[in-house]
């Protein structure tokens, strides 16, 4: 289903506002060869060349989700974007929680999922990525990037590389649909950047000490401290110390 139809733009703004701005059937991508005003995780700027990277969204309406477990979606787009780099390199991959994918500390990708939500359910949501492919020169604006080139590939066919990335996405999405309850929780949880070790965050001004649990239902990350409370935060309240490389 997903990628079953896509929409091919020489250049929009934002994909997703592209794809809010009418009706679209489910499944269906919005796909820019140039996102010049492209937005990550709280309205931050998400800079791509133009033609080099796939920036595009991808229409679902996941009504089989309530709106206390839309993390779920969130899970297995970002476990879908990883079959796909896994199928191309053996690298080791990571999810900086919430919807980042990283590769040795440095930003491979990156989701921005925006849901809109009809009663009790999900309604429609807008599912932007943003994945380097064949970018080598990054704005210095960007604090860690790196892209699938950078880490051994050879130059891909941006085309070839959204309809293998739309298969990945579909299974992932698939099985989702398949079950009420549950999910790709542990999965989800083992991949995460920082995963059962003792990391460095910020909170509230201040460095602190933690070791990830995983990520509850709504979404909030599960951090241990040396006292052995675990704590649910919510993004944007506490943040990673990214190690050099």
């Amino acid at each position: 289903m997903i990628g079953n139809t896509i929409i091919e733009l020489a250049s929009v703004d934002s994909t997703n506002a592209y794809a809010a701005s009418a009706e679209f059937k489910d499944g269906t991508v919005i796909w820019a060869h140039d996102q010049f005003a492209g937005r990550g995780q709280h309205d931050r700027q998400w800079l791509s060349e133009a033609g080099k990277n796939l920036t595009f969204t991808v229409v679902l309406k996941p009504v089989f989700l309530a709106p206390d477990r839309q993390f779920q979606l969130n899970k297995s787009i970002a476990l879908g974007v990883l079959d796909f780099v896994h199928s191309l390199l053996p690298h080791s991959l990571q999810i900086k929680w919430p919807n980042d994918i990283y590769a040795d500390n440095r930003k491979l990708g990156g989701i921005l999922i925006e849901n809109r939500i009809m009663g009790s359910r999900l309604g429609t949501s807008f599912v932007g990525i943003g994945l380097n492919i064949n970018q080598t020169c990054f704005s210095s604006e960007i604090p860690n990037p790196v892209s699938l080139v950078q880490l051994g590939m050879q130059e891909l066919v941006l085309k070839d590389a959204l309809l293998s990335l739309c298969h990945c996405l579909n299974m992932r999405y698939t099985a989702l649909c398949q079950k009420d309850t549950g999910g790709p929780d542990l999965e989800f949880d083992q991949n995460l950047l920082g995963y059962g070790q003792w990391r460095s965050y910020i909170f509230e001004g201040h460095q602190i000490e933690g070791k990830i649990k995983g990520v509850d239902e709504s979404g909030r990350l599960l951090v241990e401290n040396r006292n052995g409370k675990v704590t649910g935060f919510f993004h944007g309240v506490i943040d990673y110390i990214l190690y050099d490389r």
